[in-house]
């Protein structure tokens, strides 16, 4: 997956906390780091050049459907500062995840297969969602990368359909059947699900009600439980 001209990370760190945790035109929390002037051009991360926007506001971006006037306006005020209610944020004290109905609360990694982190979360600035997550596909090629939020996809991001609406994210991938969704209900709890996900050739399913691997539920003695301040949340072996 390439690396060329992705912003270091303590910018990425910057350019997030300045929009809210959120991108700056619409508040989705996955994120690109964008140069206004392009990066060819002054050949340098400037955080006074560059702005957080989804991939979908990436790429209007760079078709010019919106105008760098656009761009410096929602930089100046981003989407999440206005509109805090929409914010992907728990401002609780304590975080609830939801995986097949097994809660975990204040637990960091959620799913880890064959010692490797798949699901991941932690918050930011005391309250605001950042995920870590890791995208396979069958074959076992890392075709995309969610890290603290950050968003990284092998070949275009046109493959990828991110969908926001307040407090309910949906990562698509159609074409190779790949859905993440992540909602937050009653400002506690993350509900995740998701399909056609992989790690060693192996597929990684979560529904409302079980976690599959290989097709057969695991965690099942967890079922119906609240666990708190476990180290790893779901651990299972692919083989």
């Amino acid at each position: 997956m390439s690396t060329n001209n992705i912003a270091p990370l303590q910018i990425q760190t910057q350019l997030r906390k300045a929009a809210f945790y959120g991108c700056a035109m619409c508040g989705c929390p996955i994120l690109e780091y964008v140069h206004i002037v392009p990066y060819h051009d002054i050949q340098a991360f400037l955080p006074e050049n560059m702005v957080a926007l989804c991939p979908y506001h990436s790429i209007r971006y760079d078709l010019k459907e919106i105008s760098e006037s656009a761009l410096r306006g929602a930089k100046a005020d981003p989407y999440n500062k206005v509109h805090q209610q929409d914010t992907f944020s728990i401002s609780s004290e304590e975080i609830s995840v939801n995986v097949g109905k097994c809660i975990f609360v204040n637990t960091s990694r959620i799913l880890v297969v064959d010692d490797f982190d798949i699901i991941s979360i932690k918050r930011g600035d005391g309250k605001y969602i950042l995920f870590d997550i890791n995208f396979f596909d069958k074959l076992n090629n890392l075709i995309a990368i969610v890290s603290e939020n950050t968003w990284t996809a092998e070949g275009s991001s046109r493959d990828w359909s991110i969908i926001y609406k307040p407090r309910h994210l949906t990562i698509k991938n159609s074409s190779k059947n790949i859905i993440f969704d992540a909602e937050i209900k009653n400002n506690r709890e993350i509900t995740i699900t998701s399909d056609g996900m992989y790690y060693n050739r192996s597929p990684i399913r979560i529904t409302e009600n079980e976690i599959l691997l290989n097709n057969e539920e695991i965690a099942i003695d967890l079922k119906g439980t609240e666990l708190r301040n476990y180290e790893v949340g779901i651990a299972a072996e692919t083989i």
